[in-house]
C-alpha cells in the first residue's frame, strides 16, 4: 500500500465536507444522500464535552475499480466539534498505533476495521482517547480525482522542481492548471528538500486554493455529476442534522480549527514498526482541546 497516501485524506476530508455542505444549501434534495433518519436522539453523545460531537474520518486506499470500502484504514481522524466559543479539534490517531485486538492480540490500530469492522475501531479509539464516535464517514483517494476533474481541475503553482516517481509527480517551477492524478501526485510528494514537513505545507496549499476557486455556487450545474461521485466514493451515517452543524462551521465560520496527533513514540517490536502510545498521557494530552 502507498504509504505517501494516508496523510492527505486530513485535508481531503475538509474539502469534501465544504463540497457537501455547499451542495445542501444549493440543493435541499441532496438530504437523499445521507442516513434517511434526522432524529439523534438514538445517538448518546459521551463525548467529555457538554454539547460536543464527534466525528470519526476514515481514509481507505483502494484499487480503482473496487468500491468495497474493506482492508486497513490509511489514515483514523476525529473531527472534535467543541462547545461554544472554542476552537473544534481535528485529532489524528496514527494508523500503526499499538493496541491489543480482542481475539487477535497485539496489533496496528489500523487492522481493527479488517477483523472487526466499524465497531472495534471506534471501541479502540475509545480506549485509548475516551472519546465516542457519533457519526462516521469513509472516503478513498479516487473520488478526490475525480471531484477535481468534473471542477475543471485546480490553478497551482509550484515553486521548486517535483520529480518523484512513488507519487508521481513531474513539475518544473510554473503554474499549472492540473487534473485530479496530478492534483494528488503534487499532494503526495515526498522528494524536496523540507521532506514531510513540505509535503504537508503543499497539502494545505492544494486544499486552500480548490476551496478558493471551486467551492462557491457556481458549481450547482456540476452538482448531479459531484453527487454521483460522492456517493460512489464515501460510506457515511451522516445525517442533514450532521451536515448543517458542519456548514455552520466550515462554511459561515472563519475556520479556524486545531490540528493535532496524538503522542506516541515509534518502536519496532517483533520486526513490526509501530507507534506505542500511553493510554494517561494520551488522555491528558487531548485535555485541554476537550475540556
Amino acid at each position: 500500500m502507498n504509504k505517501t497516501r494516508g496523510c492527505f485524506i486530513t485535508f481531503v476530508i475538509l474539502f469534501v465536507v465544504v463540497l457537501l455542505v455547499v451542495l445542501f444549501f444549493a440543493l435541499p434534495d441532496i438530504s437523499t444522500f445521507f442516513s434517511p433518519s434526522d432524529d439523534d436522539s438514538e445517538v448518546a453523545d459521551k463525548s467529555p464535552v457538554s454539547g460536543s460531537k464527534d466525528y470519526l474520518f476514515l481514509g481507505v486506499d483502494e484499487r480503482e475499480d473496487l468500491k468495497e470500502f474493506k482492508g486497513r484504514t490509511d489514515t483514523i481522524m476525529i473531527y472534535h466539534v467543541s462547545g461554544w466559543g472554542k476552537k473544534d479539534v481535528l485529532i489524528s490517531i496514527p494508523r500503526d498505533t499499538r493496541v491489543n485486538l480482542e481475539g487477535h492480540g497485539w496489533n496496528k490500530i489500523n487492522a481493527a476495521y479488517v477483523y472487526g469492522g466499524e465497531e472495534m475501531l471506534k471501541k479502540e479509539i475509545r480506549d485509548v482517547t475516551g472519546i465516542s464516535i457519533r457519526r462516521t464517514m469513509m472516503l478513498n483517494f479516487e473520488g478526490f480525482k475525480r471531484v477535481i476533474d468534473a471542477l475543471g481541475g485546480v490553478e497551482i503553482t509550484v515553486d521548486e522542481p517535483m520529480h518523484d516517481p512513488l507519487s508521481g509527480a513531474n513539475f518544473d517551477p510554473g503554474t499549472y492548471l492540473m487534473n485530479g492524478e496530478q492534483a494528488l501526485a503534487f499532494a503526495r510528494c515526498r522528494k524536496t528538500a523540507g521532506g514531510d514537513f513540505d509535503r504537508v505545507d503543499r497539502q494545505k496549499y492544494l486544499i486552500s486554493q480548490l476551496i478558493s476557486q471551486k467551492v462557491n455556487f457556481s458549481i450547482i450545474g456540476k452538482a448531479p455529476q459531484l453527487i454521483t461521485i460522492l456517493n460512489e466514493e464515501t460510506r457515511s451515517d451522516f445525517t442533514v442534522t450532521d451536515l448543517i452543524n458542519f456548514g455552520a462551521i466550515l462554511v459561515f465560520s472563519d475556520k479556524d480549527i486545531e490540528r493535532i496527533t496524538i503522542p506516541g513514540k515509534t518502536a519496532t517490536i517483533d520486526g513490526i514498526s509501530y507507534v506505542v502510545v500511553d493510554v494517561d498521557e494520551v488522555r491528558e494530552f487531548l485535555k485541554p482541546y476537550l475540556n
